[in-house]
C-alpha cells in the first residue's frame, strides 16, 4: 500500500517547537507516525536539519541529538548547508541540502565530492531556469516553493501549483513541493506533479 502514500520530507524549524525544544518534538512526531496516530497518508522519507541561525558547533551538537531517533525511526537525517561538518565515521548520513547559490557557487571538486559522499543532495530553487541548473550540476532532487500561502514568507506572492506542473515538464529528478503545504492540500501538489511535499510549520507545532 506504500506506494499510494505521499512522501514526506519534514524541514525542522526548533523555533517553531514548544520551548524550542526540537529532539522531543521529532520523537512526538515519529512516535505518533509510526502508532498511525497522525500522517497515515504519508511515507516520512527524510527529516532535513535546518537549523539556519545555529554556527557549526551547535548544529553539529543538534545532528548528535537528532540522529539517534531518526535511526531509531528508521528515518534518514538529512543535512542543511553545512557541507564541511566534519562528523564521525559512526554518523550513516543520506543527503544534504543546499540553497541554490551555495550549490551554484561550489567549486567543482567539492562539488563532485559532495555527489560521491552522499546519496541526496537537494537543491532549493525559486524559478524554472534555477531547477534546470541544479539539475545539469549534479543535484538528485529540488525543492520548489513557496507554492500556498505561508507566514515564513508572509511578503511574498506564492508561486501557486502552475509552478510544480512547469517544473514536471522539464526536469527528470524528483520535486518536493514547500511552503504553505499541509495534510488537507498536499494531494493538490502530488495531483500536478510533484513527487513530494515538505512540511515544517504544521509540525513543529503539532
Amino acid at each position: 500500500m506504500i506506494e499510494n502514500k505521499i512522501k514526506l520530507n519534514i524541514i525542522s524549524n526548533r523555533k517553531l517547537c514548544e520551548n524550542e525544544n526540537l529532539e522531543k518534538q521529532i520523537e512526538k512526531i515519529f512516535s505518533a507516525y509510526q502508532r498511525k496516530i497522525t500522517l497515515e497518508n504519508f511515507e516520512i522519507v527524510a527529516l532535513t536539519l535546518r537549523e539556519k541561525d545555529l554556527y557549526k558547533n551547535e548544529y553539529l551538537k543538534l545532528v548528535e541529538k537528532i540522529y539517534p531517533i531518526c535511526q531509531k525511526y528508521r528515518i534518514d537525517l538529512i543535512l542543511h548547508q553545512n557541507y564541511d561538518l566534519v562528523l564521525e565515521d559512526k554518523y550513516n548520513i543520506e543527503g544534504i541540502h543546499l540553497s541554490y547559490n551555495t550549490f551554484k557557487s561550489l567549486n567543482k571538486n567539492i562539488r563532485e565530492e559532495l555527489i560521491r559522499k552522499y546519496k541526496k543532495i537537494g537543491v532549493s530553487i525559486h524559478s524554472i531556469d534555477e531547477a534546470k541548473e541544479v539539475e545539469n550540476l549534479g543535484a538528485n532532487y529540488v525543492v520548489a516553493g513557496h507554492i500556498f500561502k505561508t507566514d515564513c514568507k508572509k511578503d511574498l506572492e506564492p508561486r501557486g501549483l502552475k509552478f510544480i506542473q512547469e517544473l514536471s515538464l522539464i526536469l527528470t529528478i524528483p520535486i518536493f513541493a514547500i511552503g504553505g503545504i499541509n495534510q488537507e492540500n498536499s494531494h493538490l501538489v502530488i495531483n500536478s506533479g510533484a513527487f513530494g511535499v515538505c512540511m515544517m510549520s504544521s509540525l513543529m507545532k503539532y
